[in-house]
């Protein structure tokens, strides 16, 4: 079995997805499994997809992550790790993902627009946020109205269309899930402690600025509604391998933030800290993902 280890890509997270790749590398040579890298801007990359049988995607952001290099592994037919086109799509795109599931789970209001328009909540903070993207690139808490007209230009002129979302003050978790032979589990919570203000680009992949911290949760109304929520995902979308829910609790409330089908692989990463905490190092991680492709 040749595996095709794509990487790189040119959006803001290619750095990232730099590293996830070089940990995913070194298990699979752990592994012994043969494997190539490239990037989806090799002039032979076509051909270079022609010969392998699976692609582990570690293209985070663009094109990685947006449903693009997926709907084109699709009509080739070729098996590749993470989760389907529409999946991703409904994902990356953070409008989309809460018109479709605003009634279905419990979310932050959310507006979008193309022009600059007066905070919609009226009061602060609120959270400034691009539409799409990852890694907390372009997402802002405004504390006022001189910081709400700021970001959201900023935003506007560098993404086009922004979101001003509701600020909800509360503990933040995130929530792995790793499929294991056609099994969803869901990982132990990781709760983020960021030394900042909110688990910004910064925070997530410097070493020393947050504190990602095992708490199971003993409150049962909690972990339904996370199961719930987890299982309202399955329902409607293809999810595969990993994907990660990043909530805010907040009066015993689970709010989504967002959703990531291509989840970070880095040594600060959430996902892999989570498996760890279960027991699954990283190379059995990578041959469970693999695996689940066989």
């Amino acid at each position: 079995m040749n595996i095709g280890l794509i990487v790189g890509g040119k959006s803001e997270e290619r750095e990232i997805s730099l590293k996830s790749a070089y940990n995913v590398k070194k298990s699979l040579e752990k592994l012994n499994y043969d494997f190539i890298i490239f990037e989806p801007t090799d002039k032979d990359f076509f051909k270079k997809i022609q010969e392998i049988d699976i692609v582990f995607n570690c293209i985070h952001g663009d094109y990685g992550e947006d449903g693009k290099i997926q709907g084109f592994l699709e009509t080739l037919n070729k098996k590749y790790t993470c989760s389907d086109s529409d999946a991703c799509y409904i994902t990356y795109d953070k409008y989309a993902f809460y018109e479709f599931f605003k009634d279905k789970l419990n979310l932050p209001k959310t507006h979008i627009t193309k022009e600059y328009i007066k905070n919609p909540f009226e009061n602060y903070p609120v959270i400034i946020k691009q539409r799409k993207g990852g890694s907390s690139n372009g997402v802002f808490i405004a504390h006022d109205e001189k910081e709400y007209s700021e970001y959201l230009k900023y935003n506007l002129k560098k993404y086009n269309q922004t979101m001003i979302q509701e600020y909800i003050k509360g503990e933040e978790y995130t929530i792995s899930v790793l499929e294991n032979s056609q099994n969803f589990i869901t990982l132990p919570y990781l709760k983020i402690k960021p030394k900042k203000e909110f688990y910004d680009y910064q925070s997530k992949y410097t070493e020393g600025f947050t504190n990602l911290i095992i708490d199971n949760i003993e409150d049962p109304k909690i972990k339904n509604e996370i199961e719930k929520t987890k299982n309202t995902l399955l329902k409607y979308f293809n999810f595969k391998d990993i994907f990660r829910i990043d909530i805010i609790i907040k009066d015993n409330n689970p709010y989504i933030l967002e959703i990531n089908t291509v989840p970070g692989l880095t040594n600060l990463s959430d996902l892999p800290t989570s498996a760890n905490a279960a027991g699954i190092d990283f190379t059995k991680l990578v041959e469970i993902i693999i695996n689940n492709h066989i």
